[in-house]
């Protein structure tokens, strides 16, 4: 995939996540992180269909962290501790059983994702980050 195709995919995918300059940013930050996250599944060998519900859960992880997470800056700490939003997912999305227990699995999924790029090293918090999620 070219970059700018990739590019577009981002754009399209977190489009209804900002509402300025400054959420635009996280919104992209976020969105790119869950890209990478999505990129592994992919080469884990998951299966195009699984994949598919991977896809909607991180976009609604995305768009509920986005609206009611209350973060300044992206981290991809924020993932850790969910799932988080269950109010906002059953009230905007979905209540039933098979949706709320495929938003968790992929909030698992992802926190343990996070978890495996955050082990500590002697000079280095974060050495498998990208670099545009190191902090500054």
């Amino acid at each position: 995939m070219s970059e700018s195709t990739g590019n577009r995919e981002l754009a399209h995918f977190i489009e209804d996540w900002y509402w300025d300059d400054a959420s635009h940013e996280f919104a992209l930050q976020m969105g790119q992180f869950l890209f990478d996250f999505l990129d592994s599944l992919k080469e884990s060998g998951m299966s195009n269909r699984t994949l598919k519900v991977y896809v909607d859960n991180c976009w609604c992880i995305g768009k509920l962290s986005c609206d009611y997470g209350y973060h300044d800056d992206f981290s991809p700490r924020i993932f850790l501790c969910g799932p988080s939003h269950m109010y906002e997912f059953k009230r905007k999305h979905s209540d039933s059983r098979y949706a709320v227990e495929a938003y968790e699995r992929a909030w698992r999924k992802l926190e343990r994702y996070v978890r495996s790029l955050e082990y500590v090293e002697e000079d280095s918090r974060y050495p498998q980050l990208p670099d545009y999620l190191k902090p500054k």
